[in-house]
């Protein structure tokens, strides 16, 4: 894979296909191997732009990574498109990875023109989910106080709030987790933190899709409707994924909704 050296760190990315550019975002606890199915399906009428987040797979992190931000994330982002992109893209993510599309999307409209919102996890949308993010919070400090593995707490789905759906990524994909241990704990609570305030969703300059399916948990599914309802050109999308998250398990149709959104 070749690197891109963006802000201290270097940024592994790939691609494949040629037209309209698609940069695909993924969640925590994944690497970019994660898209290949989406990329897969998009290459023959677009450029599908994978890439390995600071700290996942084959990018690096700072010396003694404990924390990161929503910004920081979706300025890799940002200079990865900037670096091997001349027109704007269509920001797909998943997770995580769907906050920073929307980052990108409010902040960054010369590089971002639409967004593809997977399961985005803006439970600051849902008053009732404080409690369930204290309580999250409340399960790591007990599991860290008896010794216990954090990591596999979150990847078992055992945190609802802050690892929603966590436990739907395939086993291959987990073990992405399991060799960045620290990564997994710099992004627990990052969403949390962002600092955009929530009065800019109704102004975002471009269409989104928020897209759900059958199993996805119900926190994240209220957070998409409400998201959706917040954006101006917002539309919520329901996909047949299985029991899988949707960009794995119904690649074609996350596909055919980036290539809807594509100018």
């Amino acid at each position: 894979m070749p690197t891109l050296e963006a802000r201290g760190v270097e940024i592994a990315w790939s691609e494949r296909g040629e037209g309209p550019p698609a940069l695909l975002i993924h969640e925590t606890a994944a690497t970019g191997e994660v898209w290949e199915p989406v990329a897969e399906a998009l290459s023959e009428r677009s450029r599908a732009i994978t890439y390995d987040r600071r700290g996942w797979g084959a990018s690096s992190a700072p010396d003694e990574y404990r924390r990161t931000t929503v910004e920081e994330q979706s300025e890799d982002a940002a200079a990865l498109i900037q670096a091997v992109v001349d027109s704007p893209a269509v920001a797909c993510g998943a997770g995580i990875g769907a906050v920073l599309a929307l980052d990108l999307l409010l902040r960054r409209a010369d590089l971002v023109s639409a967004a593809v919102l997977i399961e985005p996890p803006l439970l600051q949308l849902l008053p009732a989910a404080t409690e369930a993010l204290s309580d999250d919070r409340h399960r790591i400090e007990i599991a860290a106080g008896a010794g216990d593995d954090v990591i596999e707490l979150y990847l078992s789905g055992a945190l609802p709030a802050l690892g929603p759906g966590i436990d739907r990524i395939p086993d291959p994909m987990a073990e992405a987790a399991r060799k960045r241990p620290a990564s997994v704990l710099a992004e627990l609570g990052i969403v949390a933190g962002w600092r955009m305030p929530l009065s800019r969703l109704a102004s975002a300059p471009g269409p989104s899709a928020m897209v759900t399916s059958e199993s996805t948990p119900p926190l994240l599914r209220e957070a998409s409707a409400a998201l959706a309802s917040r954006l101006a050109q917002g539309t919520a999308r329901e996909v047949d994924a299985g029991q899988g998250s949707p960009h794995v398990g119904a690649a074609q149709e996350v596909a055919s909704i980036v290539l809807e959104l594509t100018p």
